[in-house]
């Protein structure tokens, strides 16, 4: 049998320039756009690999003559984690998400850009050297997450036998003690590293900085750009900065244009142009002391002097154009309803031309509460648009009895960067959300960061925030009209994420992170997701093409896992059929079969084993799910799914069904730290159905076993069905049982015989007891 890998065709996932979520933020820069991808948690396609597969040999199993088994891409290949040479730690999500993970023992102040495909993360200590000593190669985490490093290792060329501290931490404080000796001088950048590192470059083979600076379509001027520092003096180093023509950025579009000591020339055509910069200050330690945003409007005549109106020749002149730091007087700070100190700041500044096309894209995140300041603006722009937002991430004062903290996406008027930067925000403006992080191994080390989108943008970026698990929290979370968000959790090596969400200003809600059982499953669609938010179908039949692909570890809220890296040691996936096996494979959960089209019976079975000693619980599982389907010549999911069909590719909703599978839900009475004591326990469990089951049959018997000896013996818990599907199952835990693991193993039968039993063991701990 061959197998073959899902091909996914272009799907449109938003509208506008929501298609394929691309916002880059960063010191100046300009996005192109990524390629459409998945929404997040969607499963980019059914997933047989718990690492990723790009050719079909890389799937291994057997399968029944006459059935086709289309291999997939692993739908958790979603996310690449690298450590640059500075040390910072980047993980780049397909869909263009970027988490950064401060060098430790400093805080984190970088810009990000995005030149195409590529995605760049550069810490500010970086940008006096970013083209001359520093190979910009560096940190081009797309390129890096392609030649699959984890680790930036460099190569470097020195004088007179000086040599560079180690790649990572070492590097990158050693680089912020040189940036504060050069600021006190009053001059960064212009010599080489630690006393005669003339060159550092990726010991490693990557595409590079493959996007060229867009020509110009016709270079009938030669602009001057002269970048002036707060001291009235041109900038000294290398500063970068974006240009690009506002009435087509096709016409002439740089992101990433070089000032080499306050100055920068380009060959552009005539039109409308903007141009923006940004620019930090250091200490005498190398850490950032401020930051300030400068941009300047201005018009490139066909002809004549600079600045002058059209001549009617075609005389090349030149045009002089300003960006003075010294007008970024408006520093941008925050009043919150309860004291809170600033943990991160991310400026977007989006500038777009007549046609919607992005022309700039760019800003700057810092930490810390270094000070930012931007230029405002004298009036709205009249060419193309402009769109200016801040967002930032707040911490509750370190004595503080509860934790707390803020996440705000706040937008400026259209067209405008507004005159006034101070934002105050109330609490009817937030949502209060009280959350809990379980944890079953105490102390576990986790980050938590939230990405926070308006409805122009198309990705995002945070800074995550360390804490110690289990913990509680409460989170305010705010924006402007038509902001969401996603949440997005480290914790050990796992990275789990939420679906995005839509703030409910003055409600309050609760969130359960990493709440067991820690199970196999489906994710859904977030409540309120765009109609046109492409969703992959990861259990359907569309003609006969049935496909079944799980997301390998979900908690009982619906967060999933990015299973990169996999804690998996082992894994079984099967689907029989009467007594006809027709696929089983080891290393796989999930694929896609071609079927006979007769209505059958199915069975799929999934066994899994993990591995990881940042996790005690939830370990190993086994599930088997039993329904029934035949050939689906209708469609029963939303318009704007997408199925994979006979062929082995995504191809749109039309002739696919949801299959009839039933799932699990828990409520286990743990506590967070994922122990209950002996005596009277409970659980609740529901049951219902994958995402897109039209009028789905009621589930009406459900079994709850409990087993303290690891699954030797099971005990029986009486079953009190709730209603809609829910069951209460008691059980009392023996007084011998403490300090033990519990295992479960649940059933559930719908109306129509459609069924599921999934057992975990070491689903939960009895408490120790305290006597």
């Amino acid at each position: 049998m061959r197998y073959r890998p899902i091909r996914q065709t272009t799907v449109r996932r938003r509208a506008g320039i929501r298609g394929a979520r691309a916002l880059a933020t960063g010191c100046a820069l300009a996005a192109i756009g990524l390629a459409a991808g998945p929404a997040p948690g969607a499963l980019a396609t059914p997933a047989p690999m718990e690492r990723p597969a790009t050719s079909a040999a890389a799937v291994h199993g057997t399968a029944a003559p006459g059935t086709t088994v289309h291999g997939t891409a692993a739908p958790d290949a979603t996310a690449h984690t690298v450590t640059l040479v500075t040390g910072e730690r980047v993980t780049l999500h397909a869909d263009g998400r970027v988490v950064v993970a401060p060098r430790p023992g400093a805080e984190a102040d970088y810009v990000t850009r995005r030149l195409d495909n590529d995605v760049f993360v550069i810490p500010m200590t970086a940008l006096p050297y970013l083209g001359r000593t520093l190979d910009p190669a560096l940190f081009n985490v797309s390129a890096l997450a392609e030649a699959g490093v984890t680790t930036t290792p460099v190569r470097i060329e020195a004088t007179g036998g000086v040599t560079a501290p180690p790649s990572g931490r070492a590097f990158g404080a050693a680089l912020a003690k040189q940036v504060g000796a050069e600021a006190a001088e009053g001059s960064v950048g212009g010599g080489p590293l630690f006393g005669g590192v003339t060159s550092v470059t990726p010991a490693v083979a990557t595409s590079g900085e493959r996007a060229a600076p867009r020509p110009a379509a016709r270079a009938d001027r030669t602009v001057k750009v002269t970048v002036l520092g707060t001291d009235g003096k041109p900038l000294p180093g290398t500063t970068s900065l974006a240009l690009a023509n506002v009435d087509d950025a096709a016409r002439y579009q740089e992101p990433s244009l070089q000032a080499v000591d306050g100055e920068a020339r380009a060959e552009v055509p005539a039109g409308h142009y903007t141009a923006m910069v940004s620019a930090g200050t250091f200490d005498s330690a190398g850490e950032p002391t401020g930051v300030r945003m400068a941009t300047a409007e201005f018009t490139v005549p066909v002809g004549g002097t600079g600045g002058g109106t059209d001549s009617g020749t075609d005389a090349a002149t030149a045009t002089d154009v300003v960006l003075d730091l010294r007008k970024a007087t408006e520093r941008i700070t925050f009043s919150t309803p309860r004291p809170a100190e600033e943990h991160q700041l991310i400026l977007h500044y989006l500038r777009q031309d007549t046609r919607g096309a992005v022309a700039v894209n760019g800003g700057v995140g810092v930490s810390g509460g270094a000070p930012v300041y931007v230029q405002p603006s004298g009036r709205p722009v009249t060419t193309g648009d402009l769109r200016f937002n801040v967002y930032t991430h707040r911490k509750a004062p370190a004595d503080a009895a509860t934790p707390y903290s803020y996440d705000l996406k706040l937008a400026n008027p259209a067209g405008t960067i507004a005159k006034n930067q101070h934002y105050t925000v109330t609490g009817r403006q937030l949502t209060t959300v009280r959350t809990d992080y379980h944890s079953d191994t105490p102390g576990r080390a986790q980050e938590v960061a939230r990405l926070m989108y308006l409805p122009y943008e198309s990705s995002g970026e945070a800074l995550s925030e360390p804490f110690k698990a289990p913990a509680r929290r409460i989170e305010y979370v705010g924006g402007s009209a038509g902001a969401s968000y996603q949440d997005w959790l480290k914790a050990g090596e796992r990275r789990f994420v939420s679906q995005e969400q839509t703030p409910r200003p003055g409600r309050t809600t609760s969130a359960d992170w990493l709440r067991g059982p820690l199970v196999p499953g489906f994710t859904e669609p977030a409540g309120g997701a765009a109609a046109d938010e492409t969703w992959y179908c990861a259990a359907c039949r569309k003609g006969d093409a049935l496909t079944f692909s799980l997301t390998t570890v979900m908690d009982s809220a619906g967060h999933h896992v990015l299973a990169l890296p996999s804690d998996i040691t082992s894994s079984h996936f099967a689907v029989v059929s009467g007594d006809t096996t027709l696929y089983e494979g080891d290393g796989v959960s999930g694929g896609a079969l071609t079927v006979p089209p007769d209505k059958a019976p199915y069975t799929v079975v999934y066994d899994q084993t993990r591995t990881n000693d940042d996790f005690r619980q939830s370990l190993t599982t086994h599930t088997e799910w039993t329904f029934a389907s035949g050939h689906s010549g209708g469609r029963t999911v939303p318009d704007n799914w997408t199925c994979v069909s006979e062929a082995g590719e995504y191809d749109g909703p039309a002739q696919c069904s949801a299959l009839p599978v039933v799932v699990p839900r828990y409520q286990l009475d743990t506590a967070p730290d994922g122990t209950s004591p002996a005596g009277d326990a409970h659980l609740v469990v529901g049951f219902g159905h994958v995402p897109g089951v039209v009028a789905p049959p009621a589930v009406t018997e459900a079994a709850v076993e409990v087993s303290f000896d690891g699954g030797e013996r099971w005990t029986e818990a009486s079953v009190t069905a709730l209603g809609e599907g829910r069951f209460r199952a008691d059980w009392t835990t023996p007084d011998a049982a403490a300090g033990r693991d519990a295992s479960l193993r649940v059933t559930g039968t719908d109306a129509d015989g459609n069924a599921v039993t999934q057992t975990v063991k070491a689903a939960f701990t009895v408490a120790a007891d305290r006597g």
